[in-house]
């Protein structure tokens, strides 16, 4: 190719992009219209105070659950057992968003989750799924144990994880 082929070509690439430019514009525009009609997520320690708050009723329906297992489905058990629930119902899909990231799956916690409500829950569901400790001893598939064990490390990993993120934001500040 001769230089002045290279010129020609290249002037008419320049005059192109130039031609471009308006359409280039309107489209960042656009997107940075987008970006900003997007709701920011809650914060950090936002995210980390309510994993503090769920992870207390979280041992709470762990002990109720337990004690149950060993004691039966007694009055003061019962009662516990039905506030810890109403409180993870309308609680845990706050905090389910971002730990199941973490939580290993396993079939027979939809199962277990079927059985007693008729949906396919996760591990976390599936120990409040019942609507009284009776149902839920009567319905226990003999892994209870493991349902707690994945979802305190469930709980225990995104804990880290936000630990990391509160250590990133505090060395960029």
């Amino acid at each position: 190719m001769s230089a002045i082929a290279r010129m020609t070509t290249g002037a008419t690439d320049v005059w192109r992009w130039i031609a471009t430019l308006p359409l280039r514009i309107r489209l960042a525009k656009r997107e940075v219209a987008a970006a900003q009609e997007v709701p920011a997520g809650p914060s950090v320690r936002e995210r980390q105070s309510d994993l503090i708050q769920f992870y207390g009723h979280f041992e709470h329906l762990v002990e109720t659950l337990c004690d149950a297992a060993q004691y039966g489905p007694v009055d003061k058990l019962e009662r516990r057992y039905r506030q810890e629930r109403e409180w993870m119902q309308t609680h845990y899909l706050k905090v389910r968003k971002y730990v199941v990231a973490y939580l290993r799956f396993e079939v027979e916690d939809a199962e277990q989750s079927s059985l007693l409500d008729g949906t396919y829950g996760d591990a976390f569901e599936s120990l409040f799924a019942a609507p009284d400790l009776e149902s839920f001893l009567n319905v226990d598939d003999g892994n209870m144990i493991s349902r707690i064990m994945r979802t305190r490390q469930a709980l225990n990993l995104y804990g880290e994880h936000l630990r990391q993120l509160l250590v990133r934001e505090k060395a960029c500040a």
